[in-house]
């Protein structure tokens, strides 16, 4: 075990974690300096306000994006001995997405006109379009299939560097909150075009057909229903207790949120890293795909527990820094929100790491559109009488759910946390 833990951390798989928690550091130390500077500036309502925009413009890049960062992903680390046919992957997946942005942007623009928010505000809007379509077609996919991590971290933490800059340089009143999102959208759009350069270097870019656009979405629409179910329970919160509750309580559940989720976000790259290598595996090797999907659910796990117990213990500390006195209604929302990263470790390690690289995703979109439904119902009831307290309960019980349907059924349907033998541990880890 010691020999395969040192193989571990001189492989392939610990530099794709190095280069993803670079990228995660620098997303977390972003905030660091935007959000006390951006919650003093904007105030609990105009916080709102660009938390609602932001919800949106993610929502966009989720319909874009339509699960390839997952399905892509897959095929490419599956495929990724044959250039025909990843090239065939990347220009069906590039056609795809151009359609999905083209469809996003129009829709959007006839639904704002019945939005108060948006009508009265179209340069919010604008900037939530931007924000959205340019999150939405960066081509994670690409480096993550490939497995080439180091640049898609060099690129992120540069143009997030530049971001910084500009919310600093343009935002200085309330009304210039739609400059938040624009800021917000210089990375996707720095890695989209490297991305585009480096799929034209590496890969030979085809215009794409009808057939191979319609395979890119056959392919992705599994993993969309999957995300479309977890934004559910996630990205449409904002969008919901704003039904019920003024923007100022908004921004407090918002910023308490948002702590939150940069948290979880750690938890990121350790699932990133390995979720091609077991995607690989599935596909060739199955008894070394148990051994790694163990291995990577024990490192998870004790990362979630670890930044649980953090987070509720630091939870005064962390929201006064971050957005300061007038945010501590937001301390006992994070507290209540903490739970999450321990909650997700289990999800995504016993989960989402088991049952999506075997091609299980109709199983998982199963459990996740359920946990939407449960998320939607609870937050109707409690939202309008709780307010961001009862929208917090919410999204922690409906992650406990999950997590405990996602166990029971790994454990019935699987055989990856049996006790398997360690003895070719290090040959799973080192490249193939």
């Amino acid at each position: 075990m010691r020999e395969a833990s040192l193989r571990l951390f001189k492989s392939k798989i610990a530099r794709n974690a190095a280069s993803l928690y670079l990228v995660q550091a620098c997303r977390k130390l972003v905030p660091f300096f935007t959000l006390p500077y951006l919650a003093r500036v904007l105030g609990p309502s105009g916080w709102g306000d660009v938390a609602y925009a932001v919800s949106l413009g993610e929502l966009l890049a989720l319909f874009i994006e339509f699960g390839f960062v997952l399905s892509t992903t897959r095929d490419l680390a599956q495929n990724k001995s044959s250039d025909e046919a990843c090239s065939l992957i990347a220009s069906g997946t590039l056609g795809a997405q151009a359609v999905l942005a083209t469809a996003a942007s129009l829709l959007t623009c006839l639904v704002a006109t019945q939005v108060p928010l948006l009508r009265e505000h179209p340069n919010l809007l604008y900037a939530a379009l931007f924000y959205g379509v340019s999150q939405g077609i960066s081509p994670l996919w690409l480096f993550q299939g490939l497995e080439r991590m180091s640049l898609a971290a060099i690129l992120e933490v540069a143009a997030k560097i530049a971001g910084l800059v500009g919310i600093f340089v343009f935002v200085h009143l309330p009304a210039d909150s739609w400059k938040v999102l624009v800021c917000l959208s210089v990375a996707p759009v720095v890695s989209c075009i490297f991305g585009l350069w480096m799929v034209h270097k590496l890969l030979r870019l085809r215009v794409p057909t009808f057939a191979m656009i319609w395979s890119a979405l056959q392919g992705g629409w599994p993993m969309f229903v999957l995300r479309g179910g977890m934004a559910a329970y996630s990205t449409v919160n904002v969008l919901i207790l704003a039904i019920f509750a003024p923007a100022g309580i908004v921004g407090y559940y918002a910023s308490a949120e948002k702590i939150s989720r940069a948290i979880q976000g750690l938890l990121m790259p350790i699932r990133d890293a390995f979720y091609p290598r077991l995607s690989h595996l599935a596909a060739h090797s199955p008894e070394d795909n148990a051994r790694l999907t163990q291995l990577s659910a024990l490192i998870e796990v004790g990362v979630g527990i670890v930044l649980s117990i953090t987070t509720w213990l630091c939870a005064p500390m962390i929201m006064r820094a971050f957005f300061g006195n007038s945010f501590t209604a937001a301390i006992p929302i994070l507290r209540i929100l903490a739970v999450l990263p321990f909650i997700l470790s289990i999800s995504d390690a016993i989960g989402f790491q088991s049952l999506l690289p075997a091609g299980k995703e109709s199983l998982l979109t199963k459990i996740i559109i359920a946990g939407g439904l449960i998320n939607c119902a609870l937050a109707f009831v409690l939202a309008p009488r709780f307010k961001a307290s009862g929208m917090a309960f919410s999204v922690a019980t409906t992650e406990a759910c999950i997590c405990i349907i996602l166990i029971l059924v790994v454990v019935r349907t699987t055989s990856l946390f049996r006790r398997q033998g360690a003895g070719r541990l290090d040959a799973v880890v080192s490249n193939p």
